[in-house]
């Protein structure tokens, strides 16, 4: 609204009346209805609905040493079958060292070949004169000479070289399995102190179903 003021000596100046602020509306409030997500969260439900997977039990040692001397009993019933003399005891000295290396090996101890090949020979010196009960066929130089004749050699490699190479490799196994986890080494075994365990462990896979290579693999 504008009107006219006299001021002194002068002409009447319009002024304009200052029309007072509008008062603002009041916000309006809208308050947004909140959005409760009603979808699950599907990775977070599957991780909590399925159950913890259950890790495999670890296999003892023991259980180990077991497995790998029943492998190499085996092996060393499938070496008494070659057909060729030298070649099969040449076969069962490789299996024989090989079952000493993997044992070692399982209890970390540093693999000696030569002193097992000298071990070897001495616990075969323990039970070759009576390995199949001291009888004349059991005698292993007779044994030897009777292998080299045509096809009596061949039935009596079959018959027997099978069996006493799957118990020698079984007490053999079992004998340093005692030594390696006992905390003994390739270099602080004795033959002469296991001599006597060895002797048992040899019995005891002959007496098995008849001292078939099954019983070796069966005692292991």
């Amino acid at each position: 609204m504008v009107s006219e003021k006299e001021t002194p000596g002068g002409k009447a100046k319009p002024e304009t009346a200052v029309a007072p602020a509008p008062t603002p509306a009041p916000e309006a409030v809208t308050a947004a209805p909140e959005t409760t997500s009603t979808t699950p969260n599907t990775a977070a439900s599957t991780s909590e609905a399925a159950p913890e997977a259950t890790p495999a039990a670890p296999v003892s040692t023991e259980a180990q040493a077991a497995e790998i001397i029943r492998k190499h009993v085996l092996l060393s019933a499938a070496a008494g079958v070659i057909p060729l003399n030298f070649v099969d005891t040449a076969a069962l000295a490789v299996v024989q060292l090989r079952l000493l290396k993997e044992l070692s090996e399982l209890h970390g101890v540093d693999f000696r070949g030569d002193i097992g090949r000298s071990a070897v020979g001495t616990l075969f010196a323990t039970v070759a004169p009576t390995a199949l009960g001291g009888s004349l066929l059991g005698s292993m130089a007779f044994n030897m000479a009777l292998r080299s004749v045509p096809v009596i050699g061949t039935v009596t490699r079959l018959a027997t070289q099978p069996a006493f190479n799957s118990a020698f490799t079984y007490a053999l196994g079992k004998v340093f399995q005692q030594h390696f986890a006992s905390g003994g080494t390739f270099l602080t075994f004795q033959p002469e102190k296991v001599k006597t365990y060895f002797r048992e462990k040899f019995e005891e896979a002959r007496r098995r179903k008849g001292a078939t290579p099954e019983a070796a693999t069966a005692a292991a």
